[in-house]
Order: structure tokens, then C-alpha cells, then sequence
């Protein structure tokens, strides 16, 4: 099973990702989305 979370630059999504990895969910991979005004990261989760 996979997921996909976006953190933000300004913090929004670190606690659901904190609680995935927790949980037991593995990042498989990680992209980062270098905007005009922010940096995000797509992050896909595997269980």
C-alpha cells in the first residue's frame, strides 16, 4: 500500500509524516518542488 504527503517549507505536514513513520510506513522516494515563493516536498510512503 502507498501514499503520497506533501510537507511545506513553512512545517505544514511534518506531523503527519512524523505519525506515518511511527505507524510504520517507509518513504520510498522524495521530490522536491522548488517554486516561485516556497519549497515543498512530495513524499510517497510504503507500508
Amino acid at each position: 500500500m502507498q501514499k503520497a504527503l506533501i510537507v511545506q517549507s513553512n512545517g505544514s505536514g511534518k506531523e503527519d509524516l512524523e505519525k506515518d513513520l511511527k505507524d510504520g510506513w517507509t518513504v520510498m522516494s522524495i521530490t522536491a518542488n522548488n517554486g516561485p515563493s516556497y519549497n515543498d516536498f512530495l513524499i510517497i510512503l510504503q507500508k
